[in-house]
Parts: C-alpha cells; structure tokens; sequence
C-alpha cells in the first residue's frame, strides 16, 4: 500500500509542477485509474505541502507504538469462549475494540447478531 501512495503522490508533484491544481491532479487521477485513485481530499493536503515548500513524499513517522496483536491469542479466546463480544476479547489483551474488529475482519471471521434477540 505504501508504495501504492508514493507512486500517487509522484504523480501529484508532477501535476503541482505543471500548474494543475488539486482537483484537476484528482480528476486526471480518476482517469487513469478509477476508484484505485486517492481521494481529492488527500490530494489537496498533499498540494497544500507542495505549496508550502514541502516536497518529500514519504508520510512523516508517526508518534505511539503500533499495536502487536497475537492472531493465535485472539483465536484462543474464541475458541474457549465462542460468544466473547470484541469489547471482552479487547479487554483481556488490553487493546481497543476496534482493533480486535479489524483484526477479526483481517482472520476472515463475520459479525454476527445474536440470534435469540
């Protein structure tokens, strides 16, 4: 995916210096490649450091720790306990929700309502 950004964004700079602006770079972006493109907003924030006189087109290192979950850890506790909730299993493995939501999505498992509702 990241490579996938900078080739955009080599092609943003290359619209920047031909005197395009942001949402004409988008435009031609869409184009070529359709909903594979950034989003125009994403391209205004990049002609926006362009203009301010930043042309690096790697994204800045971002603060925090990224997150390690364990797959086999996560499947464990569904395994032992089929019905835990992800607010349950984010809990026992002091993560956010979330993070076991997308985690859970990445495994392949569905959301599922509870059917005694």
């Amino acid at each position: 995916m990241e490579n996938r950004n900078e080739h955009f964004r080599h092609i943003l700079l290359f619209y920047f210096r031909r005197g395009l602006n942001a949402s004409q770079a988008y435009i031609n972006l869409c184009e070529v490649y359709g909903d594979e493109a950034l989003k125009e907003r994403q391209c205004q924030n990049w002609f926006s450091k362009f203009r301010a006189g930043d042309f690096s087109l790697k994204d800045e290192q971002r603060t925090g720790r990224p997150i390690e979950i364990d797959d086999d850890q996560i499947k464990a506790i569904i395994d032992s306990s089929p019905n835990s909730s992800t607010r349950e299993i984010a809990e026992k493995l002091n993560v956010s929700h979330t993070c076991i939501e997308k985690r859970l999505k990445k495994l392949g498992y569905e959301r599922r309502l509870d059917s005694s509702l």
